[in-house]
C-alpha cells in the first residue's frame, strides 16, 4: 500500500483489475520493521524506478534501475546519489513492513510513504518511538498543505491499544519476516534488485518530493 497524496488515502495496485484500489480510512496496522527504497518514474524509458532495500541508508549502498531500462540508473550510499535519483525522477521510500487484519487473521504487508507523507511518518515515529512496536497504528484522515499553487494532503496517524493475543499474531509474523529479511540480506545486492517483486508504479504525479528535511535526519 502506498500513500496517495494528491487525494490523501491510502491505495494498493490490484493485479487482477489493473487498477488502483483505495483502503477505507481508518486502516489500522502493526509496525514489524522499516526499510528504505528508491521508487519512482523514469520518463527516458517511460518506466517505473525501483532499487533494493536497506536498513541504513548510511552504511548500505543502494542499486537503481528502471524496469524498461537496462543500465543501472545510479548505485551508491544514498547522500552520494540523491541528486541525481531526484533528476531522473525517484523518491526516497519508508517501506514499512507490516501486520494487518484480513478478514479474521493477520497477515504480513507493507504500507510505503514517500514526500510530505513521508515527513509526517517521520515526525510520528519520532514523536511516539517507545511505542511504535507496542501499540497498534492508525491512518485516518489528513492534512492539507500547499506548496505554490500545488495542494497536497498528509495521514494523521494515532495509537491504538491492542490485545495479548493480537500481539502474539503479529510476533509470530514478524519471526516470519524476520527470517525471509535475514536470507534477502544475504543476497548480493544487484540480485536483490533483479529479485524485485515489487508491481512496476504509476506516475502518479505526487507533487511534493522528499526535501523538507535536512541528509542527517533520515534515521534509516
Amino acid at each position: 500500500m502506498e500513500w496517495d497524496g494528491s487525494n490523501g488515502v491510502l491505495r494498493y495496485y490490484d493485479k487482477a483489475a489493473k487498477q488502483n484500489v483505495t483502503v477505507d480510512d481508518g486502516f489500522t496496522f502493526l509496525l514489524l520493521d522499516q526499510l528504505a527504497t528508491i521508487k519512482g518514474w523514469h520518463d527516458a524509458s517511460d518506466s517505473g524506478i525501483f532499487s533494493n532495500e536497506v536498513r541504513d541508508t548510511k552504511s548500505e549502498t543502494l542499486v537503481v534501475k528502471a524496469f524498461k531500462a537496462g543500465s543501472i540508473l545510479a548505485e551508491g550510499f544514498y547522500s552520494q546519489i540523491r541528486d541525481r535519483v531526484a533528476a531522473l525522477g525517484g523518491n526516497y521510500i519508508a517501506n514499512c513492513y507490516i501486520a494487518f487484519k484480513s478478514g479474521n487473521e493477520l497477515k504480513i504487508g507493507s504500507v510505503q510513504f514517500k514526500g510530505a507523507a513521508l515527513n509526517s511518518w517521520l515526525d510520528f515515529r519520532k514523536e511516539h518511538a517507545a511505542a511504535l512496536y507496542e501499540k497498534a497504528i492508525q491512518i485516518k484522515g489528513f492534512t492539507e498543505g500547499k506548496k505554490g499553487k500545488i495542494t497536497f494532503r498528509t495521514p494523521v496517524f494515532n495509537l491504538k491499544d491492542i490485545t495479548p493475543e493480537t500481539n502474539e499474531a503479529a510476533t509470530e509474523l514478524d519471526r516470519e519476516l524476520q527470517s525471509y529479511l535475514a536470507v534477502y540480506f544475504k543476497t548480493p545486492k544487484t540480485r536483490q534488485v533483479e529479485q524485485a517483486t515489487q508491481e512496476e508504479p504509476q506516475s502518479d504525479g505526487d507533487p511534493l518530493p522528499y526535501t523538507d528535511q535536512e541528509e542527517d535526519e533520515i534515521p534509516f
